[in-house]
C-alpha cells in the first residue's frame, strides 16, 4: 500500500506547497500524515481483532457480506485507477524526456520513441508487460518486498534530482533565491 501511493504523494507534496504556500502547505501535509497514520492504525487494530488480513474479509467480519462486497468493489476501482494513472504517466513522460535531449530533425532515433501516437502506444505497452505485468504474478506481497523499495528509491531519487534541478539549472530555474522570495506564506485554494 505504501509503494503504491509513494510515488504519487512524492508528486503533490510540490503542488501542494505551490497551491496554499510554504506555511499552509507542509502544515497541510502533516495534518494528511497523521490521518493516514490514525486511519492506517485503524485498519490495523481492527485486523488483529477480527483476525483477518485483507481488506474484504475486515469488512466481511465487521459489517456483512454487503459491505465486503462494496469495499471489494472499491478496492478494485482504486487499484485499475492507480494503474491507468501511472501507464499514462509513463506513456507521456518518458518519450518527452527523450526529447529534451534528443532532437527529432536531425536524430536518426526511430520515430515511434518519439512523443506522439506511436510512441505512447510504444511506451504504454513496454511499460505495461514489461514492469506491470511481472508485478502482478507473485500470489504473496511479501515477494514484492525488493521491488516496493526500488519504488522507495526511486521516489528518493526524484526529489533529489526535483531539488538539485531547482537550485542548479539556470534554465529552468532563472533565479531560484527570486523564486523562494516570491512564493505565499498562506495561500487558500480551492
Amino acid at each position: 500500500m505504501i509503494a503504491a501511493t509513494l510515488g504519487s504523494g512524492t508528486i503533490s507534496f510540490s503542488y501542494a506547497v505551490m497551491m496554499n504556500g510554504y506555511i499552509l502547505g507542509p502544515l497541510l501535509i502533516l495534518i494528511g500524515a497523521f490521518i493516514s497514520y490514525y486511519t492506517g492504525m485503524l485498519i490495523v487494530r481492527c485486523s488483529e481483532k477480527t483476525g483477518r488480513t485483507r481488506y474484504e474479509d475486515i469488512a466481511l467480519a465487521i459489517y456483512g457480506s454487503k459491505v465486503s462486497r462494496v469495499t471489494s468493489f472499491l478496492n478494485l476501482i482504486c487499484l485499475i485507477g492507480f494503474t491507468f494513472s501511472y501507464i499514462v504517466y509513463v506513456k507521456k513522460a518518458i518519450p518527452t524526456i527523450i526529447e529534451m535531449y534528443v532532437d527529432k530533425t536531425t536524430s536518426t532515433a526511430p520515430n515511434w520513441i518519439f512523443n506522439n501516437d506511436s510512441g505512447n502506444l510504444f511506451w504504454g505497452l513496454l511499460f505495461s508487460f514489461l514492469i506491470l505485468f511481472p508485478m502482478s504474478i507473485p500470489r504473496s506481497v511479501n515477494k514484492l518486498r525488493f521491488t516496493s523499495l526500488f519504488g522507495v528509491l526511486c521516489s528518493m531519487y526524484l526529489c533529489l534530482a526535483v531539488t538539485i534541478v531547482f537550485f542548479t539549472n539556470r534554465d529552468i530555474v532563472p533565479d531560484f533565491k527570486k523564486n523562494l522570495n516570491e512564493i505565499d506564506a498562506f495561500k487558500l485554494s480551492y
